[in-house]
């Protein structure tokens, strides 16, 4: 594999709450990859203006789902890049309108707001139509020999749900920067096709990106001292591959990224940019061998290599 002709990455660690979304950024000098920020990512306006300004070939990466399960939209004829489309149409309005509760939704919308306490996986599946949970789950999101399987995007409860942050992203980012040109990974194609442009956006997960940059077993992010020792690592992973850090920004890592709360989401929002540079410079499949099709029609985490269990 060769580079891809990117010239400035970012990385986005998202959530449903503006407080905890902090990016990463890097580019390409003429030697190596420069990761010259890390910081709280600005309000969504502001933050689409700044992925566009830039004259460079930027692939931007997000921490939350960019696509649908396929036994999803079969059932129901929905198509995710069609809802991006015209997200102003009948059918894409009841979609992105999230149900009161858990026990509100159908197969048209959803999403819901509130998980009553007795809510279940199956009061999920069944209520928009699936035989099994399995069915509300992409290819790239079932387990791995290497990890767990991800939450269904729908899912919108507990430590892993993802599908209030997922809402806020497709509404907040994909719909607007496809309106002004972006392209999205892989639904319009590979990297090498994209690389030319001025905007690719694709899924990059940090729990996937560990194991690309040397990170093995489980990372204690939240504590300083955790996040100081999987700091040493993406430090050495840095030195082995011509990626230099801003000295403030390389202390900070060795400092374990500070105190405070926010410090884990710093940790992934820099080493989900590590593991975009590892696809970027050709030392990572982009995608499993044999998965295009299904990355077209579902979506795909950047760089997963492993086929589902």
């Amino acid at each position: 594999m060769i580079p891809f002709g990117f010239t400035r990455l970012v990385h986005s660690d998202w959530s449903v709450s503006p407080r905890k979304r902090w990016t990463a950024a890097a580019f390409r000098s003429s030697t190596d990859w420069v990761i010259d920020s890390l910081a709280p990512t600005p309000p969504f306006d502001q933050f689409l203006e700044d992925l566009f300004k830039h004259q460079m070939r930027t692939l931007a990466g997000f921490d939350f789902p960019i696509g649908l399960p396929r036994g999803y939209m079969e059932k129901t004829g929905l198509d995710f890049l069609d809802l991006l489309s015209s997200p102003c149409s009948a059918e894409a309005q009841r979609f992105f309108t999230p149900a009161e509760t858990l026990f509100d939704i159908s197969p048209t919308q959803p999403f819901y707001r509130t998980h009553p306490r007795s809510g279940r996986h199956r009061d999920l599946y069944e209520r928009v139509g699936c035989a099994s949970f399995e069915d509300l789950l992409r290819e790239c999101d079932k387990a791995t020999e290497n990890r767990l399987r991800a939450e269904s995007v729908f899912w919108t409860v507990g430590a892993k749900q993802v599908g209030k942050a997922a809402l806020c992203g497709w509404q907040e980012i994909l719909i607007p920067a496809r309106r002004r040109g972006a392209r999205l990974w892989p639904f319009v194609g590979l990297l090498a096709s994209l690389d030319c442009g001025a905007l690719t956006i694709a899924e990059a997960y940090p729990a996937e990106a560990y194991r690309h940059v040397g990170i093995r077993g489980p990372v204690t992010k939240r504590s300083q001292q955790g996040r100081m020792a999987g700091g040493q690592i993406l430090l050495e992973w840095a030195s082995r591959h011509r990626v230099r850090f801003d000295a403030d920004i390389e202390q900070r890592v060795r400092d374990g990224l500070g105190l405070g709360g926010d410090g884990e989401d710093a940790f992934d929002a820099l080493a989900g940019l590590c593991g975009m540079i590892e696809v970027v410079d050709g030392r990572r499949a982009e995608i499993a061998d044999g998965r295009m099709v299904s990355g077209q029609r579902e979506g795909w985490i950047l760089g997963q290599t492993d086929s589902p269990l």
